[in-house]
């Protein structure tokens, strides 16, 4: 290890923003800096008076709630000490010349950054009523922001370990796989990695940061960086009342408004955390200013005036949230406390308002260095004000100061969060850290009892529901991630390559006479075609396990299903060729999950491009045109689904009396998972038909199934009608022989009932 660099003590808050905090120090309690005063310092500061180091008359410090001392207590601590920590940025295993690196890019970064924010303070005092940001030094803030929550000593803790085996965060397993494929030691060289990655690659117009920077650093803080980036926009806010600030603790720019869950492991009885959902997050400038970062999902006047974009941001919502309304601001199902915070998108030159709609300017829009930003100061509500200082107060267990600017704002600040509704102000004692947050709260309390506050604190505890298997819901978070990652940095998973391989090393089986190109070719595609469908196909996967990743553990199950509907349901407008080509994905993805097997070994099973739906595609003249996507991926997704447990007989264990077996749950799921999967709308018009009259005539004769719960019964007549379809499905009586040779009419019969809708054998007995 080369020799260590000198002791430095360096900020995770900066500077330039403490110092819009800070005032003159008045050893005396006078009224400022006095003329007496300015002549020692400039003749230096040598004299009878003892003073502490950086509390000279005038000097810049800051008035703050000292967490750390015992008891706690109000004080001023000198803008140089406050708020950092002695060689956090340092990498003592580099060369000595390059130990502070990552503290020089920092330097860099917030000398650029400074400027515009003396920008945006100045615009304010001066009581503008805005400012205009360019594109570029708008990209520098964004940038700025996303680090100074990174930066912060809370991330230092978590990455500042002698061995991989230190760092214990959800996501370990991936960190530490990461680790082993750099040759990294510490997980604190992850960090500083991906900090000076961040600084380093420039936010470039054609956007190719979004793509270099998850290569350049660990894969899953890139996307953290990229989806900050992309889905908030920035707000400026002041209060509207002349005597309301807003405070700073260490953890300001890392905390969030929005839904945030913790379960209990049923078999550790440890609590962990189950998901979280930012809202809102902040950038304190000043006791009189704050960035505002909104989620891009939430309600905005002008833009939802565009219908396609309201229920584009409807659908988004509901996959973070589920379906209860996005602008509630009743936190117990997952609403904003800040929703009706009034501030809206920056303005740009790029699009304008007619008749209170947006409408762009640009005919092909694309970034461009001419654009600009006009961003307004909007002026919050008192309510808003504490909303905010709240939830930087509700989330300091870990922090050392509370600091602010005037004392009786400080004071009714914390009176009311102490005493103000759980539902508004937090204090709920649960998740991770209910212990250091019930500590951090006796002090505020010891601290108001001080000065002679007598209201009741509004406190609660609540329980952590409990998770039985919560560590199968983290590894399979983490598998997501590994996906989510891969995508990201560019990286086809398994099952695309091997189709690409397919395509490419497989001459014979994709010649102009192969099978393959047959059924392709008749579905309207050729060989200019292959590689544009291959890749959209990639791509609808992709999205369909992004969309899985980002809702999974922050909305019920049931409501990420209606979204994976919602999704195919898109989906099936496109062509067959490329459904058929989706559909190949999925099941080699499925199969190769559920049976651990190598892509290769799949293909030896000759399921992909040579499975059932070839026979769909084969018969296609007697299916309508609208529905042949959608027989083709249910064929192929109830293949894949069969093949999870090869060999196994779905009726020998069937039960039609207990819902509650698992085969018999599994055959239900398989049988009837939505309405859609009833054969009654196969596409198939002569099938179609013939469902109608087969249930006529089975409630008519098995007067029995009016025993079973409605739902359970229109199970048990989806069955039986499958049955009694299957039975005339090649004798003549549907009139299919005309239109199907036999052959084939008997090849279909096999698929349709056996996997595409699966059906009871001729001789099962119902118990």
């Amino acid at each position: 290890m080369a020799s260590t660099s000198n002791p430095q003590y360096q900020h995770f808050v900066p500077q330039f923003l403490l110092r819009n905090f800070s005032h003159p120090y008045k050893p005396d309690g006078g009224s400022g800096t006095t003329t007496q005063q300015k002549k020692r310092k400039s003749k230096g500061r040598n004299n009878t008076q003892k003073y502490e180091k950086g509390k000279f008359p005038g000097d810049p410090v800051i008035r703050h709630l000292d967490l750390t001392a015992t008891p706690p207590c109000i004080d001023e601590k000198p803008v140089k000490r406050i708020l950092g920590q002695m060689n956090m940025y340092d990498d003592p295993d580099k060369p000595t010349e390059q130990q502070q690196k990552v503290e020089r890019l920092l330097s860099q970064l917030e000398g650029q950054a400074s400027g515009i924010f003396r920008k945006i303070t100045k615009a304010h005092e001066n009581k503008e009523a805005g400012l205009r940001l360019p594109r570029n030094e708008l990209c520098v803030v964004r940038k700025f922001l996303f680090l100074l929550k990174y930066r912060n000593q809370r991330f230092y803790q978590r990455f500042s370990h002698d061995s991989p085996e230190g760092y214990i965060a959800d996501d370990r397993e991936l960190v530490r796989e990461y680790m082993t494929q750099k040759g990294f030691t510490r997980p604190l060289e992850v960090w500083l990695e991906a900090i000076e990655a961040i600084i380093t690659t420039p936010i470039d117009l054609e956007c190719k940061w979004k793509k270099e920077l998850p290569r350049l650093m660990y894969t899953m803080d890139a996307t953290w960086f990229i989806k900050d980036f992309e889905n908030y926009y920035m707000s400026l806010c002041t209060p509207e009342k002349e005597k309301d600030e807003f405070i700073l603790v260490d953890n300001s720019y890392g905390v969030f408004e929005g839904r945030n869950s913790f379960v209990r492991d049923g078999k550790t009885g440890k609590v962990e955390g189950a998901s979280y959902t930012p809202l809102h997050m902040f950038a304190p400038i000043s006791p009189r200013l704050i960035i505002v970062l909104r989620a891009v999902q939430l309600p905005d006047q002008l833009e939802d005036k565009d219908e396609m974009t309201r229920r584009f941001k409807e659908f988004q919502k509901e996959l973070i949230l589920g379906p209860k309304e996005f602008n509630s601001e009743d936190p117990e199902w997952g609403g904003s406390l800040l929703a009706g915070l009034p501030i809206a998108k920056a303005r740009n030159n790029y699009s304008k308002v007619v008749d209170g709609r947006l409408v762009m300017t640009e005919s092909e829009w694309k970034p461009s260095k001419h654009h600009v930003f006009d961003f307004v100061f909007f002026r919050i509500e008192r309510r808003h004000v504490n909303v905010i200082n709240g939830i930087f107060l509700d989330n300091c267990g870990y922090c050392t100061s509370v600091v602010f600017e005037s004392v009786s704002a400080f004071q009714k600040t914390m009176e009311w969060f102490l005493t103000a509704p759980c539902e508004i102000a937090g204090k709920t004692l649960a998740g991770t850290d209910a212990q250091v947050r019930e500590v951090a709260l006796n002090k505020m309390i010891d601290v108001a009892r001080g000065w002679g506050f007598q209201g009741t604190p509004v406190i609660r505890r609540m329980e952590e529901p409990l998770m039985e298997e919560y560590e199968t819901f983290r590894q399979m978070i983490l598998n997501r991630s590994r996906r989510v990652g891969a995508w990201m940095r560019g990286e086809k998973d398994a099952a695309t390559r091997e189709l690409e391989e397919m395509f490419r090393d497989d001459e014979d089986r994709f010649s102009p006479k192969s099978e393959f190109y047959q059924l392709y070719s008749s579905l309207g595609g050729s060989y200019d075609t292959i590689p544009e469908d291959l890749d959209q196909a990639q791509r609808m996967w992709n999205l369909r396990v992004k969309i899985d990743s980002w809702s999974s553990g922050k909305v019920a199950e049931h409501i990420r299903q209606r979204n994976r509907e919602l999704l195919l349901e898109a989906y099936l407008r496109l062509p067959p060729r490329r459904i058929w080509i989706y559909s190949n994905l999925q099941k080699l993805t499925i199969i190769c999950l559920t049976l651990n097997l190598k892509p290769d070994a799949v293909r030896d099973m000759k399921v992909i491009f040579e499975g059932p739906e070839t026979t769909i595609i084969r018969a296609k003249q007697i299916v309508k045109p609208g529905k042949l996507s959608e027989l083709i991926h249910r064929t192929g997704l109830n293949d894949a689904t069969l093949r999870k447990k090869p060999g196994v007989n779905l009726w020998k264990e069937f039960d039609n009396t207990s819902a509650g077996n698992e085969t018999t749950a599994w055959v239900m799921k398989l049988v009837f998972e939505d309405e859609s999967a009833s054969i009654r709308y196969c596409g198939i018009p002569e099938i179609e038909e013939a469902y109608e009259s087969f249930k006529d005539c089975l409630w008519e004769a098995r007067t029995e199934l009016r025993r079973y719960s409605p739902w359970f019964a229109k199970i048990m007549t989806e069955l039986m009608v499958r049955m009694g379809i299957k039975k005339v499905f090649t004798s003549g009586v549907l009139g299919l022989e005309d239109k199907v040779e036999d052959s084939l009419l008997d090849e279909l019969k096999s698929v349709l009932f056996e996997v595409t809708y699966p059906t009871p054998p001729d001789d099962f007995r119902w118990k």
